[in-house]
């Protein structure tokens, strides 16, 4: 049986490799002091750049301090770590922020969240829209949820895409009412339309019977449906008066008859707006279908409406008694019950 070793001789073998790890520490930090800079130089140029950014992101805490530079301060970074002025000429910052975000995601960097909150208003759509992405990975669905929602009507497709889809995975019931109205979008765009992916995100949030619903009305003129949207009364309607601008002549003439039906008074100026183009890309039926909802919504729009309570003057209208103003010292006293004998 092999001698065991002993304390004084587990203890030197102890400090023996103490000191090898502190050796190859520092022969790291020399690495990273030496490698990174390299990395983040190679970064500027395309050829280079998907190596470099798989290696960096080996070095993850230096790496996220490195793309939260390089996204507020692409170019400034990069002559920090070594690139002449000469060589950042002509430089894609664009390019540059979106791998950086990638990046971040990445290393699911939560500390970067203040910082792609400033670009989710980025003039860049592309950039917009990676921000938006980093943010649905790396924030709570609970307080990005706001931010998504702001989102459905941006006016890049691309973005309002995202924020749909992102609704849809993460399953929050409240983004019904939000997606609703995207469900009138049906003019082709890109090769699709976006009703169908927030028909998409409806169905996965539960609400697939309000999209067959819509469906009947708008593609079949089945106004019996609309009972079963009552409850999303405000989205649907202005998903209708999206769906006015459908290039389907069947699809307006069906949505004019709904909002008819619905008494939509705010559907006028959408309705009026689209008579006035009727030459161009009206059908006869969805001509007079427009016609037939604005004279009826006007009729509406005309009727007197309920006063309100805060309306009416009250300063004339006698007040209430009030019961300590009155002497109460001449009224008869109440009778007295007389106590009953005891047996």
């Amino acid at each position: 049986m092999a001698n065991q070793p002993t304390y004084d001789e587990l203890l030197a073998e102890n400090q023996r490799l103490k000191q090898k790890v502190e050796e190859l520490e520092q022969k790291l930090a020399k690495l990273k002091q030496n490698l990174i800079p390299l990395l983040v130089r190679q970064l500027a140029h395309p050829q280079e750049r998907p190596i470099a950014f798989e290696v960096l992101l080996n070095f993850e805490q230096e790496a996220i301090a490195v793309f939260l530079s390089i996204l507020e301060h692409p170019v400034k970074t990069l002559m920090d770590f070594g690139l002449s002025s000469l060589e950042v000429i002509g430089l894609e910052n664009a390019g540059l922020r979106l791998l950086a975000i990638e990046g971040l995601v990445r290393l699911k960097a939560r500390t970067a969240v203040n910082v792609l909150e400033k670009f989710v208003n980025a003039k860049d759509s592309q950039l917009r829209l990676k921000a938006l992405w980093a943010l649905a990975k790396l924030v709570d669905p609970d307080k990005c949820f706001p931010l998504v929602v702001k989102f459905l009507n941006d006016p890049d497709l691309r973005i309002r895409e995202e924020a749909v889809m992102t609704l849809g995975e993460w399953g929050n019931p409240a983004a019904i009412p939000h997606l609703i109205p995207l469900l009138g979008d049906l003019r082709i765009e890109s090769g699709f339309r976006l009703s169908e992916h927030a028909a998409s995100a409806l169905r996965k949030l539960g609400a697939g019977e309000i999209v067959k619903a819509f469906y009947r009305v708008v593609n079949e003129g089945d106004m019996s449906a609309l009972e079963q949207l009552k409850p999303y009364r405000k989205p649907v309607i202005e998903s209708l008066i999206r769906a006015l601008d459908s290039y389907l002549p069947e699809h307006i003439e069906n949505a004019a008859k709904a909002l008819k039906v619905w008494n939509a008074v705010e559907a006028l100026p959408k309705l009026k707006s689209k008579l006035r183009w009727a030459w161009l890309n009206l059908s006869d039926a969805a001509r007079r279908a427009c016609e037939e909802a604005i004279k009826h919504l006007e009729d509406i729009s005309r009727l007197p409406a309920p006063a309100s309570p805060i309306q009416v003057p009250i300063d004339n209208l006698p007040r209430p008694a009030d019961p300590t103003s009155f002497s109460t010292e001449t009224l008869p006293s109440p009778a007295k019950v007389p106590k009953e004998e005891e047996p």
